[in-house]
């Protein structure tokens, strides 16, 4: 079980104020115990040496006194000291020579046997003799024997006195019970004090700990309201300067996160061009000699195709098998065409082309090819309002375009909508070219301007044109995406900067 700092200040003040008020209180109840004995004491050996020589002129040697009225006379004398139990009167060989009644105060009071005796040796002491007696009861009896002389100095008898303590143990009685009432109204207060002391000392204590346990958990927003001018104050300040300086690092690991997570994005961007630039590098390659061992086979093929099908225009089958063989070399050479785009650095003449246009006249002519019959093109002609002019090679930019809209068509089954827009941010003019087809799959997108990378069917593609698309595009300072799938359909978006104005 877990105690907390609060109850086990409260548990140790209030035993400390307990052991406190006990040790206080008998210090005081034997101080003044020892008072009050001493002060019956003195007081009643000053009662007896007064009080025997009357005794001894009343008695005038006769024990008891012949007289009744002299024997009232010292009952009535001595009655004024009201803690007396009796008197006796000893020879100093130790016999009684008189014994008085147990004064009235008294009478219930049982005495031993050992107090109606006097030992020899105290009553050849020449001097008061004091003792204290307990008797069954327990209660205390001061015992006080005075020795009286003879005009010649001689010890002719002495006179024993028995002094009740009943009058102070009453009063050490009253005292202790006076001493437990402000005991028990101390230990109150004190308690409510500690109780109150306790609870300001653990409740913040509490708040720093359930402040320490947010920030544990990563909530490094939370600080400490204590306002106080003590230590616990003191704590707090500097909790909530340790809350500030967490939160101030940790926004400065997070900005240090950002820059690396920003640095490590480049980095992947740097690598994946470098692998591209391998691949091309490694195509170009390729494209070099698989262009140079193919093209002249092909262009031989193709030339005796085309001069036997002019030979046999009267057999429509040959014909039409010549015909298969004159298309497929046109598609080797489409193929080798492709690779020679990569392999080499092909000059262009940079001057200022109206995008805008370039899509319009782009469209005129596509749209008598069969392919192109049943799509439909929607382009905003609102954007020629725009700044539409970029630095480019209107060729290049050219096959760009139908390599896009192609692919489209295609992925459509010539069947459609392609849908351009323009818009321009800062210096930059960006085209999206959206159509209504399946679209790409999302496990393909990294992939697709990968060099032979191919969504197509067999025999439909090489997988050549979305790489020689971005390279064109990137040559012209551009970027060429596929944008995040937001509807059906795949949408491209093409990023070129604007001309620069010319100044005469």
């Amino acid at each position: 079980m877990t105690v907390s700092l609060g109850k086990r200040f409260f548990i140790y003040t209030g035993v400390v104020l307990i052991a406190v008020l006990f040790l206080a209180f008998a210090a005081l109840e034997r101080n003044q115990s020892r008072q009050w004995e001493t002060f019956l004491q003195s007081q009643n050996i000053s009662f007896a040496r007064f009080a025997t020589p009357e005794i001894l002129k009343q008695f005038r040697g006769a024990f008891p006194p012949s007289d009744e009225t002299q024997l009232s006379y010292v009952y009535d004398f001595l009655g004024f000291n009201r803690d007396l139990i009796l008197f006796s009167i000893f020879s100093p060989s130790g016999k009684v020579l008189f014994q008085s009644a147990q004064f009235p105060d008294f009478i219930d009071t049982v005495l031993s046997e050992s107090l109606l005796s006097v030992s020899g040796l105290r009553l050849k002491t020449p001097r008061v003799s004091v003792q204290t007696e307990h008797l069954l009861n327990k209660q205390r009896v001061l015992d006080l024997l005075v020795p009286a002389f003879g005009p010649t100095g001689e010890h002719i008898l002495s006179v024993r006195y028995l002094v009740s303590f009943d009058l102070i143990d009453r009063r050490l009685t009253d005292m202790r019970v006076q001493f437990l009432k402000i005991g028990v109204f101390a230990l109150l207060g004190a308690t409510l004090l500690a109780a109150f002391v306790a609870r300001r000392i653990s409740r913040p204590l509490a708040e720093l700990a359930v402040g320490a346990r947010a920030i544990g958990q990563g909530e490094l927003a939370t600080r400490s309201a204590i306002e106080r001018n003590d230590e616990i104050g003191a704590l707090a300040r500097a909790f909530n300067e340790m809350a500030e300086s967490l939160c101030l690092s940790r926004a400065a690991l997070t900005e240090k996160n950002s820059a690396l997570y920003l640095a490590n994005e480049e980095l992947k961007q740097v690598q994946s061009q470098l692998i591209r630039s391998e691949r091309l590098a490694a195509i170009g390659q390729l494209a070099a000699g698989v262009s140079h061992e193919i093209d002249n086979p092909v262009g031989i093929i193709l030339g005796y195709a085309e001069l036997l099908k002019e030979d046999l225009q009267g057999d429509p089958q040959k014909g039409a098998d010549l015909q298969a063989i004159i298309d497929e070399c046109h598609r080797c050479r489409r193929i080798t065409g492709g690779l020679l785009s990569f392999s080499r650095i092909q000059s262009d003449s940079r001057e200022d082309v109206d995008l805008s246009v370039l899509i319009t006249d782009t469209i005129a002519s596509l749209q008598p090819q069969k392919l192109f019959r049943n799509v439909t093109f929607k382009f905003d002609r609102s954007a020629s309002k725009l700044p539409c002019t970029v630095a480019g090679d209107s060729g290049r930019l050219r096959q760009v375009l139908v390599n896009l809209f192609l692919n489209a068509a295609q992925a459509m089954q010539g069947e459609g909508s392609i849908v351009l827009s323009l818009a321009v941010q800062s210096d930059l003019l960006s085209l999206t070219v959206s159509d209504s087809g399946p679209g790409v799959e999302d496990q393909f997108r990294e992939q697709i301007f990968e060099p032979f990378f191919s969504t197509k069917a067999s025999g439909e593609g090489t997988g050549l044109g979305l790489s020689l698309c971005r390279r064109l595009v990137e040559d012209h300072g551009g970027e060429l995406s596929l944008e995040p799938k937001a509807a059906a359909g795949a949408c491209f978006k093409l990023t070129l900067p604007l001309a620069k104005e010319k100044t005469l």
